[in-house]
């Protein structure tokens, strides 16, 4: 018996939990941090599905998303989510899911509001547009931003670090407003005070799935294998499908 559970130690593969940094923003629907220091929201919801199923720990840090991005491509963070799958942000990254669908719209004062119904109505507005450092807003927005870029006119876009800061400046009147993901905006729409005067535009600057994302930098070949086949199961089980239910996204 000693024998046969000495082969068995010897001969079996010992898997070693992975230790994963996640970077969440407190910030709408997707990431709060509570006066009690829990993360809660939809994608912690889908952070802890994946990480738990993988037996995986885990550490969640508040950081921008521009910033979140550069130490994600440095090693210093090893997960994000909600993220775009692109070709240049796959040289950094890898991408597990869909994790779920994600609508950019137009969000302005209601007080002060403008007519856009079309991509190149947000490129003729007489004050500018906020949008976030590191975000992407689609292809086609992409391309109509480096076409105007080009051009030697007062800027029509502004960057902005955080989410609080385009909030400040479209009470302020400084821009015309910002473009955010539909479901942030209805949710703040009904939790925020800061977002009681804040309406959508009907257009949708941009719909298209986002993923996981980990970093090709400190996450492991084992480790991605791990979280790769823990993403297979929750598919399976409809565990993901609950999340999105539970926020009203199914």
């Amino acid at each position: 018996m000693y024998w046969f559970a000495l082969i068995w130690v010897l001969f079996t593969p010992f898997v070693v939990g992975c230790e994963l940094i996640v970077r969440f923003e407190n910030y709408a629907a997707q990431s709060r941090l509570d006066t009690k220091l829990k993360w809660h929201g939809l994608d912690v919801d889908f952070a802890k599905a994946l990480l738990d199923e993988a037996g995986c720990g885990y550490q969640f840090i508040n950081v921008p998303w521009g910033r979140a991005l550069k130490m994600l491509a440095e090693g210093e963070l090893d997960m994000m989510l909600s993220v775009t799958r692109t070709p240049e942000r796959e040289l950094f990254a890898y991408f597990i899911g869909p994790q779920r669908m994600e609508t950019i719209v137009f969000a302005m004062n209601q007080l002060r509001p403008y007519p856009v119904q079309t991509l190149s109505d947000l490129f003729k507005l007489p004050v500018p547009v906020a949008i976030q450092k590191g975000a992407f807003y689609g292809h086609v927005f992409n391309e109509l931003l480096l076409r105007e870029q080009t051009k030697d006119e007062s800027q029509r876009f502004i960057y902005v670090a955080d989410n609080q800061r385009k909030l400040s400046l479209l009470k302020h009147g400084r821009i015309a407003g910002f473009l955010e993901e539909k479901f942030n905006v209805l949710y703040q729409s009904q939790h925020n005070p800061d977002f009681a005067h804040i309406t959508m535009s009907s257009l949708v600057v941009n719909r298209e799935p986002v993923y996981y994302a980990l970093s090709r930098q400190s996450v492991s070949a084992q480790d991605l294998r791990q979280l790769t086949s823990a993403f297979e199961r929750l598919q399976h089980s409809g565990r993901l499908t609950r999340i999105l239910a539970k926020y009203g996204l199914d």
